[in-house]
């Protein structure tokens, strides 16, 4: 009876145990940058994660996401003016 007693006491600690996932490192804003793939999946699952927006992973690959962004928007402008006015020489 004892046994049955403790082992029905341990059943909610194993629960808790079992609920809880190991927690990815925290990376970088460069990190993100210089790798598409986690930048990819991370932004993935922050869409379909609930208060994403305190994960610092999510907010780390949206901010390297922006800059990215920037950095083409930018470069497609100096592209375009390149093009209608030649390289400046």
């Amino acid at each position: 009876m004892k046994l049955n007693l403790r082992l029905l006491a341990a059943m909610p600690l194993m629960l808790v145990i079992s609920a809880c996932k190991e927690d990815e490192p925290n990376h970088t804003v460069q990190y993100f940058q210089e790798n598409k793939q986690a930048r990819e999946e991370t932004l993935a699952n922050c869409e379909v994660t609930d208060d994403a927006i305190s994960d610092a992973n999510c907010v780390n690959a949206i901010e390297a996401a922006h800059i990215i962004a920037r950095e083409q928007d930018r470069q497609s402008k100096r592209d375009a003016v390149k093009s209608l006015y030649g390289d400046g020489s």
